[in-house]
């Protein structure tokens, strides 16, 4: 019986993309209730009284929902990181869908996170295979 064990960079990647991916859906979540719900950031940003900066990314994470360009972005990245089974390209499937589902688009959005999350599981299978083997080698 063989014991699989991590060596503590094998999956770094891992941890630092989890991170990523959480902080930018949880951007999402609070710029959706800071500034796209609440009807009074709506109004001022209307009426050219709210602040530039707020207003201008309003408008941005409005355009990414009325044009699911974030979700067509999901499904992009979760393609092109299927066909070269490229990491980076997987976590931003993974982080552009999560910030699609948080604006309610889930149509597109669905196929690039689970076409990234089927690459960054066969790394990270990969990652224990090879970490496997050669604790095997070490031990011989």
């Amino acid at each position: 019986m063989t014991v699989v064990t991590l060596r503590p960079r094998s999956l770094r990647w891992l941890f630092a993309g989890a991170l990523l991916v959480a902080l930018v859906v949880g951007g999402t979540v609070l710029a959706k209730y800071r500034l796209i719900e609440p009807m009074a950031v709506a109004a001022a940003c209307e009426r050219h009284e709210g602040p530039w900066a707020g207003c201008l990314l309003r408008q941005a994470l409005v355009v990414l929902f009325v044009k699911n360009i974030a979700g067509m972005a999901s499904t992009l990245f979760g393609v092109w990181s299927s066909i070269t089974r490229t990491r980076g390209l997987a976590l931003a499937a993974i982080a552009f869908g999560g910030m699609s589902m948080v604006l309610y688009r889930f149509d597109s959005a669905v196929i690039g996170v689970l076409l990234g999350l089927l690459v960054i599981a066969r790394e990270a299978a990969t990652g224990q295979q090879q970490a496997g083997t050669q604790g095997d080698r070490q031990a011989a």
